[in-house]
């Protein structure tokens, strides 16, 4: 059995923003669909949930930056854009094994106790999904803002006017809200990846507690 070692792995600051961002996706979630009147989902009266939603997508998009300062100043080692062609590498080659037409993938993580510092500390694929979350954040951010911001954002929803027959739509806040539907749905699959991941991997109570045991690698 290979020898592990207890590491703290993540701050509090990243996890109370972690999961700040888990419950305000939530709430925007549930309050967008009322007000799209999707799936029959209602949790606000009137129109609470246009309010609602609108403030608590600022608090979301002040969190997002909040985590991006974070992974700049503290984990761009493991999330920096040169990372970005490992993380497809790894998940191309994840999805082979899982599908049987290729070798079973090693988990990279590991911990160099003789160093005190981490090997490899994040599941490859992480690093893409990362920054699909924040790119789709801020195509939400972005179209929403648009569409109830109309006059400061005219030049947006203009340059939507211009592209939308491409689309089939018949003027530019149509194109917008379409977008930013199709985002909310983009939203969802990955996090439900996420998810996946989280639990495959195990790596759920450290982000609860901050530590968890890691695999000892020596160089």
């Amino acid at each position: 059995m290979a020898e592990t070692v207890e590491v703290y792995r993540h701050s509090l600051f990243y996890r109370m923003c972690h999961w700040a961002i888990v419950i305000t996706g939530f709430i925007l979630a549930f309050t967008g669909m009322q007000m799209a009147g999707l799936y029959g989902v209602r949790i606000l009266g009137g129109g609470q949930s246009l309010a609602v939603h609108i403030t608590v997508s600022f608090v979301f998009g002040a969190l997002w930056f909040l985590m991006l300062y974070y992974i700049i100043a503290e984990e761009w080692k493991w999330f920096g854009f040169g990372r970005i062609p490992y993380s497809i590498k790894f998940l191309i080659a994840e999805a082979k094994a899982w599908l049987g037409i290729g070798p079973h993938i090693e988990d990279p993580r590991g911990y160099n106790p003789d160093k005190n510092e981490y090997v490899e500390k994040i599941i490859p694929t992480e690093v893409m999904v990362w920054w699909i979350y924040f790119v789709l954040a801020m195509l939400m951010g972005i179209t929403g803002l648009a569409m109830y911001y109309r006059e400061f954002f005219q030049p947006v929803i203009d340059f939507a006017a211009s592209i939308a027959p491409l689309f089939g739509a018949y003027d530019g806040y149509a194109l917008l809200r379409a977008i930013h539907r199709f985002g909310m749905y983009l939203f969802a699959m990955v996090m439900f990846m996420h998810v996946y991941a989280v639990l495959i991997f195990g790596v759920l109570p450290s982000m609860i507690s901050g530590r968890r045991k890691e695999k000892v690698v020596r160089e």
